[in-house]
């Protein structure tokens, strides 16, 4: 058993910097995590930017450091960074690095309305209709449709506004890159529900938290929008802990 708590990353996905999780990293902060939010590099970065330089950025801008302090570590994904979250896994599971007599590791994958997807799959290709529904090209960088719709819809006018702003360009190349590692065979897995979710259903969800096998997956589920993190953090991070109090118990 752990006698301390798992230090938790929190990577949003497309369009939005690790800000965005910040009112659930503060919850969590207050119950005793330390908890770091991840700005990828696909958002804002260059066109070519994949998610597997999303990857090794998680790895070494955040896992590096504190596996090498022999800490244990929830990674929470939303949305894409289902894939990059997923991907920077490998080589720091616990499992792993138990096998070589190392202390830490991942120890735990919380995915948020996220790409929980098979390997050789990307987010191009999984999607049914691709890209086109949600996302468009312009100069070569990547933005939301109707991201007051799909992202904000049960936040009011003035706090969608301020996240409204604060979206920036994503690189179109990580949508097409394949997951080469499955993580969430490695590593305890939890998926959090978004009930109000408007671009993602639930149901869709429902169908991608189950494709690593019947009662693999244990799901929560929260009465929040695509960014439940800033509509229900306390819901969110709620989650997040319990998941985290299961570990103990495994």
């Amino acid at each position: 058993m752990a006698t301390t708590k798992p230090t938790v990353l929190l990577i949003p996905g497309a369009w939005h910097r690790g800000s965005t999780f910040e009112p659930v990293a503060k919850i969590l902060r207050e119950q005793g995590h330390e908890a770091e939010t991840v700005t990828l590099p696909s958002v804002g970065g260059p066109s070519s930017t994949t998610a597997y330089d999303d990857a090794r950025h998680i790895q070494e801008t955040h896992l590096s450091n504190l596996v090498a302090d022999g800490k244990e570590v929830i990674i929470v994904m939303h949305s894409y960074a289902g894939i990059p979250g997923t991907e920077s896994v490998k080589g720091f599971a616990r499992k792993d690095l138990a096998a070589e007599g190392k202390k830490g590791g991942v120890v735990g994958l919380v995915y948020i309305a996220a790409f929980l997807i098979p390997v050789g799959a990307s987010v191009a290709s999984f999607l049914p209709d691709g890209l086109n529904s949600f996302m468009t090209l312009k100069d070569d960088k990547m933005y939301p449709k109707n991201p007051r719709e799909m992202f904000y819809g049960d936040l009011d006018d003035q706090a969608a506004s301020k996240y409204l702003a604060e979206i920036v360009p994503h690189a179109p190349e990580a949508m097409n890159t394949p997951l080469t590692y499955a993580a969430y065979h490695d590593v305890p897995t939890s998926y959090i529900l978004c009930a109000r979710d408007v671009g993602f259903p639930l149901f869709a969800q429902q169908k991608i938290a189950g494709i690593s096998g019947e009662g693999v997956v244990r799901t929560y589920t929260v009465d929040g929008g695509h960014f439940a993190m800033l509509s229900q953090p306390q819901a969110v991070a709620d989650a997040i802990q319990d998941a985290a109090t299961r570990l103990d118990k495994a």
